[in-house]
């Protein structure tokens, strides 16, 4: 092809061939490699001018290049930043107490689980199981055994079924059914020096480093009442082992409250 600027016809110059490649992962090495091809076209193009404006422009190009990347970059990160902030408090409200995890105890070093609720001294635990209005004693399923508890109501699944947490005295344990809707459990401890982290293993566990020592009413019972199971767990202790109770021998249950002053039990008349 010629160029015909009114002079002498001049020769166009051998074609030359782009080779370059365009990879979408070094977009900046393209357009350079076109600059530099330009450059060399412009060289035999156009004057000085023309090439300084040509290549301004196209260093202009590349800098909005690189911008635009940088910002569409800042905006992907922040959008990140906001999703995981978002997952992290979504997981915090979700998230639930673990058994691995202990509570504070509650006022009478115990706790309030979803089936029933307990408490304890160091010498005995206190569990207390709401069970349906008008539930009948001969319904009641409450067996106590050296290193288990299980209780419930007959025909219902079972609302305490396990491995205690420590041994207790068989003998000198004892459930009553109150007012026809709660189960009303003591546990008296092998170890009394020792407070339980739970009634079941595998239930959530209280800091027992928290537990205060001290005499404990029992929850829902008057002070009378009170004192007259503790009496009846008593005598009901003595009766398995063969031994007087507090009515054939008041002297034994005086000796009996010398050695243990936190059973809250009552005098003897």
């Amino acid at each position: 092809m010629e160029v015909d600027d009114g002079n002498e016809s001049k020769p166009s110059a051998s074609p030359v061939a782009f080779s370059s490649v365009f990879d979408p992962s070094n977009r900046i090495g393209f357009f350079k490699s076109a600059f530099a091809f330009a450059s060399q076209m412009a060289a035999d193009i156009f004057d000085d001018n023309q090439e300084d404006k040509m290549e301004n422009k196209i260093l202009s190009l590349l800098d909005d290049i690189k911008k635009r990347k940088r910002e569409k970059k800042d905006e992907s990160e922040e959008e990140e930043d906001a999703e995981n902030k978002r997952l992290r408090t979504s997981e915090a409200d979700t998230k639930k107490p673990s058994h691995d995890d202990p509570s504070p105890p509650n006022k009478n070093n115990g706790l309030d689980m979803k089936n029933y609720s307990w408490s304890q001294t160091l010498g005995d635990v206190m569990v207390q199981v709401p069970v349906p209005i008008g539930t009948k004693k001969k319904v009641v399923i409450c067996d106590i055994k050296n290193t288990s508890l299980r209780v419930g109501v007959k025909g219902q699944p079972l609302l305490i079924d396990g491995e205690l947490f420590q041994a207790v005295k068989v003998c000198e344990s004892y459930w009553i059914l109150e007012d026809n809707e709660t189960v009303t459990i003591l546990l008296s401890k092998c170890n009394p020096w020792e407070w339980w982290k739970s009634v079941v293993k595998g239930d959530r566990g209280i800091e027992t480093s928290r537990c205060e020592p001290g005499l404990r009413r029992l929850d829902g019972l008057g002070y009378e009442a009170e004192r007259h199971m503790r009496k009846l767990l008593f005598d009901y202790g003595q009766k398995c082992k063969g031994l007087p109770t507090s009515d054939n021998c008041p002297e034994v249950l005086q000796k009996f409250i010398v050695h243990h002053p936190y059973l809250n039990l009552p005098q003897s008349k």
